[in-house]
């Protein structure tokens, strides 16, 4: 607990927000383990007179620190559960938009049902004028329950509808659709900035398949991605590239911190650590706050601030912070798959990429790099396996070759991006870097479908919850045994 005092709070908090989950516990249940908390810290306190007693009790402060913590998670998931349409059901509910994604067939909406407590549904339906922000009112009769949903589709997304909040799913034809207004909270004013550039990216010299796919990596929008596309990055493994996730987060961090060299050249480094900080929050912002780039952004604020404050940082302590943070404001977000994948992958990266490279760095410094790089596509491919197969239901058995050539490769890709849309929004568009994006597009996807042999080498399984359940169990034992110093 001393060496990463988040840890233990983390974990907690994580467990009282399953418990309260998975058994509807109600509000006021949390306050048991609370006041048990508080009377085990009381009883230390009332025996710790002694130093040689107050050592001995050293442990039991874990102890109540866990069982506050999972107080704490139980009304904090009991309180923001979202709850069903009241019963009986009204004819029609007023809905907002949150999300629009246009397909062959028409639109899939993704919708928050008003008076719900953040109860979400997601309904297809066909071509609309709506915007993102827009409150509409559907009838209720077409709303299916998600668990009740008995389709191919319906059976193998529930588990990724229900971890999102997705309550109700269903059809619903346009003309039963009603606009009733815009929202104008400040959420949806960044949207429009958002909505903006990505309109800037569509109109420049890029390719529509190129614009289209900036937009996800860049801005975080997938909406506009064919599904032959994503099936080929997850026929090769290499779907977290479409996702705003942290890698993209680190690779951003890097470039930002790179055009701080005027700072450097001042003498005022700090200055711009400060400044990064800043922008990268800004950028969280603008391209909607997914639990993984926030995740990432909470750990490269940890990290700056560090070296503002010329203090070590410890990316396990970081990594338990972000997710204490986060879970404490959004308890929903433990159930989201990409929050999952990213700690569950950065977690494994931190306890075993270091102690199973055979490489020592001081001696080898190249060749260690290079041991790093495949050890680092192994392990997050190893960790994050059940929980792909969990949620998507299959195994990409290509992720490492595929990972290995393309990975290196984002980098310069992104960092072109980013400076291509920046320039983009200051009225430019540079031909070289949309030539190389557009090019650098194509390579992608040809090395990706090579790689795949479009759908050749993926299994086709979804482990069951208590496999994910065990696997990690299995990855946390691992950890500890490889990590566990000699007395």
């Amino acid at each position: 607990m001393t060496r990463n005092p988040s840890l233990t709070p983390a974990i907690a908090l994580s467990a009282g927000i399953a418990t309260s989950y998975a058994l509807s516990l109600q509000w006021w249940c949390g306050f048991m383990p609370i006041i048990l908390a508080i009377g085990i810290y009381i009883a230390i306190l009332m025996k710790s007179g002694n130093p040689v007693m107050a050592y001995r009790l050293g442990k039991w402060h874990t102890a109540w620190t866990a069982i506050l913590f999972l107080g704490i998670g139980i009304i904090d998931e009991s309180m923001s559960r979202p709850t069903a349409i009241p019963s009986p059901q009204p004819d029609k509910v007023e809905c907002e938009v949150t999300g629009i994604l246009s397909k062959t067939y028409g639109d899939r909406l993704d919708l928050l049902i008003k008076g719900t407590n953040g109860a979400k549904a997601q309904i297809r339906t066909g071509v609309t004028v709506l915007d993102i922000g827009d409150i509409v009112e559907i009838p209720t009769r077409r709303l299916v329950e998600t668990d009740k949903d008995t389709s191919s589709f319906g059976r193998r997304s529930a588990p990724m509808l229900k971890a999102k909040g997705v309550m109700y799913t269903g059809r619903i034809p346009v003309r039963e659709i009603v606009a009733k207004g815009h929202s104008g909270s400040l959420r949806y004013q960044v949207s429009d900035l958002r909505e903006h550039i990505e309109t800037e990216i569509e109109r420049s010299s890029l390719d529509k398949p190129a614009s289209d796919f900036l937009n996800a990596i860049l801005m975080g929008d997938k909406t506009g991605l064919d599904d032959s596309v994503r099936i080929t990055f997850a026929n090769g493994g290499t779907a977290h590239m479409l996702a705003l996730s942290g890698l993209h987060m680190g690779i951003l961090a890097a470039l930002l911190l790179w055009m701080m060299f005027p700072f450097r050249a001042a003498g005022k480094y700090k200055w711009g650590y400060g400044v990064a900080i800043i922008v990268l929050w800004a950028y969280v912002v603008v391209t909607g706050m997914s639990p993984s780039s926030v995740r990432a952004c909470i750990m490269i604020t940890f990290a700056f601030t560090a070296v503002i404050a010329e203090r070590k940082n410890s990316i396990p302590s970081a990594l338990a912070s972000a997710c204490l943070l986060i879970l404490l404001f959004s308890p929903a977000t433990l159930f989201d798959a990409g929050f999952q994948l990213s700690v569950i992958c950065v977690a494994a990266l931190t306890a075993f990429t270091t102690q199973l490279n055979p490489i020592d760095h001081r001696s080898h410094p190249r060749l260690f790099k290079i041991c790093e790089a495949l050890l680092v596509t192994m392990i997050a491919t190893a960790a994050s396996w059940a929980l792909i197969s969990f949620y998507f239901g299959q195994i990409p058995l290509m992720f490492l070759p595929a990972n290995l050539l393309l990975l290196p490769l984002l980098p310069a890709y992104l960092g072109a991006a980013a400076i291509y849309t920046t320039l983009l929004c200051a009225g430019w568009d540079f031909m070289p870097l949309a030539l190389f994006l557009n090019h650098g597009y194509e390579f992608l996807i040809w090395a990706t479908e090579t790689l795949s042999g479009e759908s050749q080498f993926v299994v086709e399984y979804q482990l069951p919850w208590w496999g994910v359940a065990g696997w990690v169990a299995a990855l946390s034992a691992a950890a500890i045994a490889l990590n566990r110093k000699e007395a």
